[in-house]
């Protein structure tokens, strides 16, 4: 019988080729070539097992993600994989990094990071790791049992009452008080507030469309829906709304809140830091954000016992992220809560 002995990487294998007696030494030769030549060419194309982090960052991963991330993720989500992980594993073989070491990092990051970050950290190094099983640098994956330490700092997280919103809404000029209203009382987010144009109003201005967002400076699609989505505008709002649509340009394309030049739309930085907080800052609520606007819309909604269905609809995600992220109750509704509770089991 020929037989072949040769190394597929660091393996030892054998192969038969064929009966002495029906196969000439050229045959074999040359079978043994064609055999040779296959491994070869797979060994080729096949992932480098010695791969680094970084390289494989740069060279597999990013430009796989970045295929499928929107414009403000991949703004976001780029900066702090490349500041934090290439930083600190860049040079380090991608099979040989452990549970230990990475849950070490985690540990570390959380003593000068938010939670928030810190567990975006952690699930990048999910997504990084998923990709290279998938792809065959690795055949281990040492992120899933990793978790976000105790230790990590969770971010005070505002939301206004309704006397604030009331102080809040006097204090501004009429422009940036219909942005107040439409992120307060409708759930928009700045970037579908100021990509607005007067096609996706309505006559009455009782509801509008939200089909595209701003993101400094560009349209993009809506952050979480593939599909418009209609939004209900409320009497109040809708009426401050339609004595501002008075000035809007009469143009389908012409943006609602335009910036100096016509043509462009403002910019959620330039609204906030040059109109808003300057007006706010004297009355003490200059800390008003527009993401405590949103979780403001969620606070109140869910004091007003709205449905949490229809507020998340009307906001543009998730009932779980209504709940879990935005929504914080009011201390007046939680001590009713406990007292309700204590006076149903204590009748004495």
């Amino acid at each position: 019988m020929w037989v072949l002995l040769y190394r597929d990487g660091s393996t030892r294998k054998y192969a038969t080729l064929g009966l002495h007696s029906k196969m000439s030494k050229s045959q074999a030769e040359e079978k043994r070539d064609e055999l040779l030549n296959e491994v070869n060419a797979r060994n080729a194309i096949a992932p480098d097992p010695n791969i680094t982090f970084g390289d494989f960052l740069e060279g597999v991963a990013l430009p796989f993600l970045r295929s499928k991330w929107k414009r403000s993720t991949a703004a976001t989500t780029e900066n702090r994989i490349t500041h934090h992980l290439k930083t600190e594993f860049g040079e380090e073989k991608l099979s040989a990094l452990s549970l230990k070491g990475l849950q070490s990092f985690l540990n570390g990051k959380a003593a000068s990071l938010s939670r928030s970050v810190v567990a975006h950290l952690r699930w990048d190094l999910r997504g990084i790791f998923k990709l290279a099983i998938a792809e065959g640098y690795t055949d281990r994956d040492p992120t899933g049992a990793l978790f976000t330490p105790k230790a990590a700092v969770t971010a005070e997280s505002r939301s206004m009452n309704k006397q604030e919103v009331e102080h809040y809404i006097e204090a501004l000029e009429q422009r940036e008080r219909v942005i107040a209203h439409l992120a307060i009382f409708s759930g928009l987010r700045p970037g579908e507030i100021l990509a607005l144009q007067r096609r996706h109003i309505s006559g009455d201005c009782r509801q509008l469309s939200v089909e595209q967002r701003l993101y400094r400076g560009d349209i993009d699609t809506p952050k979480t829906d593939k599909s418009t989505r209609t939004v209900a505008i409320p009497p109040k709002t809708a009426k401050e709304l339609k004595e501002w649509m008075e000035m809007v340009g009469s143009s389908p394309k012409a943006w609602v809140f335009a910036s100096e030049n016509p043509l462009k739309p403002m910019w959620r930085d330039n609204v906030w830091y040059r109109n808003m907080k300057p007006l706010l800052d004297p009355v003490g609520l200059g800390w008003g954000n527009f993401q405590v606007l949103r979780r403001t819309h969620a606070s109140l909604g869910h004091d007003a016992g709205i449905d949490p269905k229809v507020a998340a609809d009307q906001r543009g995600h998730g009932i779980g992220v209504a709940i879990d992220v935005y929504t914080k109750s009011a201390m007046s509704r939680r001590a009713d809560a406990a007292e309700q509770l204590e006076n149903a089991v204590l009748t004495a």
